[in-house]
């Protein structure tokens, strides 16, 4: 990248490719947070029939995000063979860091957005009276028990 001044900018590797998604997100699992309060306080209720429509289009968007996330790891997570020079070389380190390089690579990033899903999956179900706090920790007992610790 080149600077205003014309001097050569150098970007770490992987920076800032995903950075506007990873940027967009945070302000969207502060937003959750504060829908995840409203329905704890019983402050918000969700119409089953309506929650039923959301969380299958939830399923369906969490199903592509897993395929993105699984298909980069095992694609674009690798190095490329561009050649032996050093051009190439810088190329193919340049984009396997936009992939996987840092917290703002894309599929940190996508990693980010699963889990935003899981959460707002949470939600729906939660103010539609899908889930009860007693099946939430049934749940988290039941995970837990795979854990090692």
């Amino acid at each position: 990248m080149t600077d205003t001044t014309g001097n050569l900018e150098r970007v770490p590797v992987g920076h800032r490719f995903a950075s506007g998604a990873a940027d967009a997100l945070a302000p969207v699992a502060r937003d959750l947070d504060v829908v995840r309060e409203q329905v704890q306080d019983g402050r918000l209720h969700l119409d089953p029939d309506a929650a039923h429509e959301l969380l299958a289009a939830i399923t369906r968007l969490q199903s592509r995000v897993h395929t993105l996330i699984a298909d980069g790891s095992e694609r674009i997570d690798q190095p490329l063979r561009f050649g032996a020079n050093f051009v190439a070389r810088a190329m193919s380190e340049r984009l396997r860091g936009a992939a996987s390089g840092g917290a703002d690579a894309a599929i940190p990033v996508l990693e980010d957005f699963a889990g935003q899903l899981e959460k707002l999956d949470d939600i729906v179900r939660r103010a539609a009276g899908l889930i009860t706090e007693a099946d939430a920790a049934a749940g988290d007992q039941l995970h837990s028990l795979g854990r090692v610790d």
